[in-house]
């Protein structure tokens, strides 16, 4: 795979079931000119007949069937580059756009931690759709200046927040009439429909001092405005959705101590449950071993069997369905990949999922049979994908460390790439990752894995690196690096590190602490100096929940405090629109090894967000790839024509 093959991939996302059962409407994302496009497809769930255009985009996403059948509501991106709420009929005619919100429709899902855009939400009755759209402060006084009270006011890839809160609107298909029926002064996220259509449910965060910690709450809102909120701020919320009887809420979220709410990292989401009568709050899965922080944003499936979910576990997300009452969990989905979203009607479940030779397939389960609708993979063989082997080892204290090993062809032996993930509370594993399958096509064997702060693996081993980042999770990571070395067809003379965000933390970290088992090093968007991050970052306070509140502390686990001990060629790269990990990063980190006079480059891309690696402009996209295999050719196969220069 060539840096320019990453633009032959193409996706599904978010599929949704017809009533039925019979169709299913799911979105595709593709590069066509150097840009992104999106548009729906539509296909029968039996497999009678390959998927098919519903829309001709450029930019339409989200679908979400109507209760009759009769209708898809969907998001398109105007000339504006903001998203509108349309609707088509299932046979691509008749679209419509009801909305012109000026801030653009379906923001994402919630200001802590964008997961994308919100899909809209169909009445039972199927004559409104509940909708999120950014709307300007009615206090807003129009003046140069903004004026800030609370942190979180800058949000990564949405720039300022603070004065444009996420609301709840209502579209009348009927009348063509949208309402607003949320509170201008708090955000709201995850938006479901009572099953009588009168009232809606979802997570906000209204209390004292919100933005200084990570708790939330269920709300319940009638459609004059009125609120109710049956929970006491004692968890994260995500997905809130009402029982088929209506009188309860189930939601997925982190349990907060009592001592610290802002503590929500690296812990295992799990199944809630609230009486809205009674207003009792109870944990339906415990927190071990289930973790289902599985990124979906529609409201959770649910139906007399009992709740659709998914569950992360050693690298893989299966599908589970716990009952009612979070007992009897059976798995609907499992092995070696990653389901997506996922929807369910009439019996039918619809999901979208990948593996590590595939960025993801339509999949219908019927009477648990799997049918495969699409074959996205099929579009990126002729650019040649390698398959892993699973790689478990050991780390010094005896604890037990799982990877992943990618090998080009021939013998070898092969020089190596030790590849380190974000996070540090994500999971690496099944699902294809471009940069490996490129930097193999390249000449290079590389091994990833999830060290101790990882998911997937349990609360406790995400949690052990509180406070203590640097420390475990750089033995394990070293200890993938020695279990793939001592293999006859690894290079372990010719081995460089690199990672993005967290992995590039750790990237710099090992630089400063374990140089000598590296020829050069890439640290891309990391985390150089906690005590900066931590009055920057637009993530507030939440970033000690993984390193502490000891300032002290802070510095000894920030890699700028060592860059003096890194004696080993560093490429530095970060995006000026970084607001997660802000650019002054790795600014300070430049400086520190050029003033020592280091064997340093520095990389800038510009504009740009945390994840532009990822979702950035496809060209820049390719240029990163190009810089990152030059550094390596460089640094590691060819020192001798670098010295010449």
């Amino acid at each position: 795979m060539k840096p320019e093959d990453i633009k032959q991939i193409q996706a599904p996302s978010r599929p949704t079931i017809s009533p039925d059962g019979k169709t299913v409407a799911f979105g595709e994302r593709r590069i066509e000119n150097d840009k992104y496009v999106s548009s729906l497809m539509i296909a029968p769930t039996d497999g009678s007949a390959p998927p098919s255009p519903l829309t001709d985009g450029p930019r339409d996403m989200s679908p979400a069937w109507s209760p009759d059948g009769q209708r898809i509501a969907f998001l398109r991106t105007d000339a504006s580059n903001q998203a509108q709420l349309w609707t088509v009929q299932p046979d691509g005619t008749g679209a419509v756009c009801h909305t012109d919100h000026a801030d653009g429709v379906g923001c994402s899902v919630t200001t802590r931690h964008p997961r994308g855009m919100a899909a809209p939400v169909w009445a039972p009755d199927g004559k409104r759709i509940a909708y999120l759209a950014r709307t300007p402060d009615a206090n807003d006084t129009g003046g140069s200046y903004r004026r800030i009270k609370r942190l979180r006011y800058r949000i990564e890839q949405l720039g300022y927040v603070n004065d444009r809160r996420a609301q709840i609107y209502v579209l009348d298909l009927e009348t063509g009439e949208t309402k607003r029926v949320s509170d201008l002064r708090w955000d709201y996220w995850d938006v479901a429909w009572h099953p009588d259509g009168r009232k809606l449910v979802a997570a906000t965060e209204q209390h004292e001092d919100a933005d200084l910690d990570e708790a939330n709450d269920v709300v319940i809102i009638d459609l004059d405005g009125s609120e109710t909120i049956p929970t006491a701020t004692s968890t994260t919320v995500n997905r809130p959705t009402f029982s088929h009887d209506g009188t309860s809420v189930y939601f997925t979220g982190v349990e907060l101590p009592d001592s610290d709410r802002s503590d929500a990292r690296a812990r295992n989401f799990g199944l809630w449950q609230v009486d809205l009568a009674s207003k009792k709050l109870k944990r339906l899965t415990p927190a071990e071993p289930f973790d289902l922080d599985d990124g979906a944003t529609r409201p959770l499936p649910l139906d007399a069997n009992g709740v659709l979910v998914g569950n992360l576990e050693r690298g893989a997300v299966s599908l589970m369905r716990f009952s009612n009452d979070g007992t009897e969990p059976s798995t609907i989905i499992t092995g070696k990949r990653q389901v997506g979203d996922y929807d369910q009607a009439a019996g039918v479940i619809v999901t979208t999922i990948s593996d590590t030779q595939t960025p993801g397939e339509i999949v219908v389960i019927r009477d648990g049979v799997e049918t495969q609708l699409t074959d996205y993979s099929a579009k990126i063989a002729p650019c040649g994908v390698v398959a892993p082997e699973e790689v478990e080892t050991t780390a010094p204290d005896g604890y037990p460390v799982h990877g992943w090993l990618y090998l080009p062809s021939g013998p070898g032996p092969h020089p190596l790439l030790v590849y380190v993930h974000g996070g540090p509370d994500i999971q690496l594993g099944h699902t294809l990752s471009p940069d490996a399958q490129v930097f193999v096509d390249h000449g290079f064997a590389v091994v990833m894995g999830n060290p101790r702060g990882s998911a997937g693996y349990g609360e406790s081993h995400a949690r052990v690196i509180k406070a203590q980042v640097g420390t475990v999770d750089a033995d394990d990571v070293l200890a993938l690096h020695k279990a793939v070395s001592a293999r006859a067809d690894i290079d372990e003379t010719r081995t460089g590190v690199l990672g993005g965000s967290y992995g590039g933390f750790m990237t710099a970290w090992l630089a400063a602490h374990h140089g000598r088992n590296f020829k050069a090093a890439l640290s891309e968007r990391g985390v150089y100096s906690y005590t900066s991050m931590m009055g920057t970052s637009d993530l507030g306070l939440s970033g000690t929940s993984m390193v502490g509140r000891d300032p002290e502390q802070w510095i000894v686990q920030s890699p700028l405090t060592y860059a003096d001990q890194i004696d080993i060629p560093l490429m530095i790269m970060h995006w000026e629109g970084d607001r997660r990990v802000p650019f002054t990063q790795s600014q300070q980190l430049f400086m520190a090894l050029r003033a020592e006079r280091k064997d340093v480059e520095y990389i800038v891309f510009p504009g740009g967000s945390h994840s532009a690696a990822k979702n950035g402009p496809p060209p820049e996209r390719v240029e990163r790839l190009e810089v990152i295999i030059d550094w390596f050719n460089r640094k590691i196969l060819n020192p001798d024509t670098e010295l010449e220069k």
